[in-house]
């Protein structure tokens, strides 16, 4: 009936301001800790990621004096088909992507008495959001309610964070939901971050700590050629650099999830150029440890300057210069920053 609506060119968007909801942490504001970037920094930066927010937006976020965090609220719908590409009930639909064939038309459904749909309309498609907005929200699924979670290809890091946190994810499928439980999620307030804190302990439990890592130590964390390619045409350059400094150098190609917390559990500074590869340090970096955030000029955005803040890391970032051949770092604004960030660290803990 969806379909039809829509062939008729009818709204079937979901009205959530009309479904039964629960607040299950209300809003709330927080103050900002400060933020270590040169002077200047923020002038080099000329364009946002296209298809977020505006280039003006995210240099505002980072001169607010205090953050405002979004409520999380579970809503609940009844007699729902849930498939590939969301969920429908009559009259009104929720779609993560588009639908490329109708599965629910030819495959079996399977009738559960309630559901908890943990997944965004971003999570599906990028790691990052997947790691730090859908994993997280798998916590709110009560023990009696199966959980769809969208985990991705066996020997994925995915899959290796679902299994050290306990998490038994149902089989993608159709599914009639008698009752589906969907999240408003994204702020960072105090049930996002208790359950940050709970995963971070199931995957220190899940994964030991090892003896290869000092407590302590400097790590420059390579992206390397994952996700959209943000090549860095001096990198050799600065990582020289670094490590004649003490830095050590952790390339995410080819790494597991535990060496990845293995590495980060203890490190006490990290630089690292913007990308979804951060987002691993939300569940390892220890709270108060540095992360300097190299950002392209070209696709400026601090959307994990939130997930920084919501483990109590010193963030700071440098703008990086695109060049013909990727982006161009200015070394010393790097080491630069890197001492301011050690000073609002110290004065932090005085």
């Amino acid at each position: 009936m969806n379909f039809g609506l829509k062939l008729l060119r009818q709204p079937t968007n979901l009205n959530f301001d009309r479904i039964s909801a629960e607040v299950i942490c209300p809003e709330e504001t927080q103050p900002c800790k400060p933020l270590a970037y040169l002077e200047g920094q923020l002038d080099k930066a000329t364009a946002p990621i296209q298809g977020f927010d505006t280039l003006a937006n995210e240099l505002a976020i980072l001169k607010i004096t205090e953050v405002r965090h979004a409520p999380t609220i579970r809503y609940t719908l009844s007699n729902c088909i849930v498939h590939d590409a969301g969920f429908d009930v009559l009259g009104g639909a929720w779609r993560k992507k588009g639908i490329d064939r109708p599965d629910f038309l030819i495959q079996p459904i399977t009738e559960l008495a309630s559901l908890s749909y943990c997944m965004s309309s971003v999570s599906h498609r990028y790691f990052g959001h997947w790691l730090q907005d859908a994993y997280t929200s798998a916590l709110l699924a009560q023990p009696n309610e199966g959980l769809l979670l969208d985990v991705g290809t066996e020997g994925s890091h995915a899959t290796d964070y679902v299994k050290a946190a306990g998490l038994s994810p149902l089989p993608a499928s159709v599914y009639l939901a008698r009752e589906l439980h969907c999240y408003q999620d994204y702020g960072q307030g105090p049930s996002k971050r208790a359950r940050i804190a709970e995963l971070r302990t199931r995957l220190a439990a899940a994964i030991p700590d090892g003896d290869r890592y000092a407590p302590g130590s400097a790590v420059y964390f390579r992206r390397g050629h994952s996700g959209v390619a943000r090549l860095i045409e001096n990198e050799d350059e600065l990582m020289r650099a670094l490590t004649a400094k003490g830095f050590e150098v952790f390339d995410l190609e080819g790494a597991s999830v535990s060496d990845i917390q293995q590495r980060f559990r203890h490190a006490r500074t990290v630089v690292s150029i913007e990308g979804s590869q951060q987002c691993h340090l939300t569940f390892a970096l220890p709270p108060g440890a540095s992360l300097i955030s190299l950002i392209p000029s070209d696709r400026f955005s601090v959307v994990l300057l939130g997930y920084a803040r919501a483990i109590e890391l010193q963030w700071g970032c440098v703008v990086i210069d695109r060049v013909e051949h990727g982006y161009h770092v200015n070394v010393d604004d790097v080491f630069r920053t890197l001492d301011l960030a050690e000073r609002q660290r110290e004065d932090k803990c005085e």
